[in-house]
């Protein structure tokens, strides 16, 4: 008989969600001792080359096919669940970037949200994102959360319609194109 472990949740971050080109030294409102960061780009800034907070660099595209080249897949995952698991106890903001601050990175945050066990609404309802359901489905499978595509689905859904009500009115609300999460 097999016995099934459960997983356990990673711990909560403070996540920021922005574009690779935000980076700069006087961006940061903790020390960078309680920062990490998770780049889904190999594009990077001078500030980030030489800067000493933990990072890890994953190099993927902004594609929904897993067939295609350059795609997200499990071993990215695993990479970026080991990360933020094994992050030292004093880190208490996760920066989460991509080229445009848009697609990839709110994907990730979401699921990582989710992990930590919060709600993942806030990126889904934020019409400045349309978060990657590559990244979103892959890091949650690969937790063992549960995520079926209907649930993918509703999520799509709800960022189309927070998309098409900030268009009727010309503004986003209370949501920014780089957003904090708590």
């Amino acid at each position: 008989m097999r016995i099934k472990r459960k997983k356990r949740k990673v711990r909560q971050f403070t996540i920021h969600i922005l574009a690779v080109p935000a980076f700069s030294e006087d961006m940061f409102d903790v020390p960078h001792k309680q920062c990490a960061i998770i780049l889904l780009t190999t594009r990077t800034t001078p500030f980030l080359d030489r800067t000493d907070i933990p990072k890890l660099v994953i190099d993927i595209i902004d594609v929904e096919d897993e067939k295609e080249y350059g795609a997200f897949r499990r071993y990215h995952a695993k990479r970026v669940i080991y990360f933020v698991r094994h992050l030292p106890k004093e880190v208490t903001d996760l920066y989460v970037s991509c080229s445009k601050g848009g697609s990839r990175s709110p994907g990730c945050a979401a699921a990582i949200m989710l992990m930590s066990g919060r709600s993942d609404k806030d990126v889904w309802l934020n019409p400045f994102y349309t978060p990657n359901v590559l990244v979103f489905k892959v890091l949650c499978r690969e937790f063992g959360l549960f995520m079926p595509d209907i649930l993918v689905a509703i999520r799509q859904h709800m960022n189309e319609q927070a998309y098409r009500k900030a268009q009727k009115f010309k503004n986003a609300g209370k949501y920014e194109r780089w957003q904090i999460l708590w």
